[in-house]
């Protein structure tokens, strides 16, 4: 009953507290519909190995994509229906400019058609989370993130112990088979995927979902201890970066603990020193490490249990990564390989030079070119705004700081639940959401 009820508040068309009103039918069911494409997104995200084990055999593998399916018309209707709020269209409109002229790039420089498309179909859950931020609806998909992050931690530690039916799975997509689950080898350990589809997807559930649900643990040792039992299932996972991310957690804590008795310029600019390190750890690191990555790594990246996945990003993946692009050609630098240029949609049109990146900064550099410190801008502001935030900032501004952490190393953009989590950053949130704030401070001068 608790479920049903749950359910029914969730995908309510009644405007909650803090969301933008309706205006019209159009409206109220694009809402709607952002808000179930966001859900189903991380539901899929966290349970997308057994999801796709049961599915696979029995024929309806088209129902993977249901989260698609629903985002894709929300997205539009939500467009169509708000172009009269500016608050809402003038973001809107800016990221479809934006993509468009970055289509036409792609095209230009010689990417196929299919990879386009995949780059875009990547991008949707984050276009979702912007546009259900935008109307103040965010808080009804992070919900969602509660429940999947004990789901994610228990599907972990069982699959420790027992080997889920669907790991060995197949089924055909377009003429290609493809696995349920993803099960592989590092270093002789094996990377748990949990209920999830692969090992990382299963780690940013765990990371991202703790950051949702901290501020529902009432005590700290429900907090410390649910935040062990998270750390526990991520080394189970083997994901280095969120690995990383969840034991520098707590400091992002105590850091905004320590911030809550202090005025706002000083709150502002030690969250912004804090967010600047992050940024300049995942836009900077990279290049820096490339540049020394031998004499960081003098013996190489190391084999069997010595292997060191980072060297092996630093000495192989992240400058092969970059050489994708013609750095000699001014061009490139600014506009990248465009869309489909690197990453999944590689491996539909070049899949001999498929990259991962395993970084953030050189995944959007290598799409974007010099685009890519738009994106960079943007989460250092929506850091900004988070902290400033009286209603949910702690928590976003965790969940961005964890976003970042997963980007050190990690394909973030590829992974749904940091992908929500850097919508939520680029976002505008309504305006009228900081009226209050500024009513109070009017009072107090």
């Amino acid at each position: 009953m608790a479920l049903a009820d749950s359910i029914r508040k969730t995908l309510s068309p009644r405007p909650q507290p803090g969301e933008l009103s309706s205006q019209g039918g159009l409206d109220t069911w694009a809402g709607v519909g952002l808000v179930a494409a966001g859900v189903l997104y991380i539901v899929f995200a966290a349970v997308g190995g057994m999801i796709r084990g049961v599915l696979g055999p029995i024929g309806l593998v088209p129902l993977i994509y249901l989260p698609a399916m629903i985002a894709i018309p929300a997205l539009l209707a939500n467009t169509l229906a708000r172009l009269g709020d500016s608050r809402t269209a003038t973001p809107t409109i800016a990221v479809l400019v934006f993509l468009a002229i970055e289509i036409v790039i792609a095209s230009m420089l010689g990417r196929s058609f299919n990879a386009i498309v995949f780059q875009l179909y990547i991008f949707v859950a984050a276009l979702v989370m912007m546009a259900a931020t935008q109307r103040g609806m965010q808080e009804r998909i992070i919900a969602s993130m509660v429940p999947m992050f004990y789901v994610s931690v228990f599907g972990v530690l069982l699959n420790s112990v027992v080997d889920f039916p669907w790991k060995d799975a197949t089924f055909e997509v377009m003429g290609s088979q493809q696995g349920a689950a993803r099960e592989w080898m590092a270093g002789g350990v094996s990377r748990l995927a949990g209920l999830s589809r692969a090992s990382f997807f299963a780690a940013a559930c765990i990371l991202i979902g703790y950051c949702a649900t901290e501020p529902k643990l009432n005590s700290f040792a429900a907090k410390a201890g649910w935040w062990v039992m998270g750390l526990i299932a991520i080394h189970l996972t083997t994901s280095k970066a969120p690995e990383l991310a969840m034991v520098l957690l707590p400091g992002t804590y105590f850091l905004l603990g320590r911030l809550r008795g202090t005025d706002g310029a000083k709150r502002k600019l030690f969250a912004n020193i804090h967010m600047a390190v992050w940024v300049a750890l995942i836009f900077l690191g990279p290049l820096i490490a490339v540049s020394y990555g031998r004499e960081l790594f003098p013996n190489g990246p190391g084999l069997g249990r010595s292997y060191s996945s980072l060297a092996d990003r630093v000495l192989t993946t992240w400058p092969q990564a970059l050489a994708l692009v013609n750095w000699h050609d001014p061009v490139s630098w600014l506009v990248g390989r465009g869309l489909g240029g690197i990453g999944g949609p590689q491996t539909i049109a070049e899949p001999s030079r498929y990259n991962p990146a395993d970084n953030l900064a050189i995944y959007l550099f290598v799409n974007f070119g010099l685009g890519a410190l738009i994106v960079a801008y943007l989460i250092f502001r929506g850091g900004q705004r988070a902290i400033q935030s009286d209603r949910s900032g702690r928590r976003d501004f965790a969940m961005i700081i964890a976003m970042l952490g997963i980007g050190m190393a990690s394909n973030v953009i590829e992974s749904v639940f940091p992908m929500m989590v850097l919508g939520l950053a680029m976002a505008r949130k309504p305006s009228r959401v900081a009226r209050p704030v500024k009513r109070r401070r009017s009072r107090a001068e």
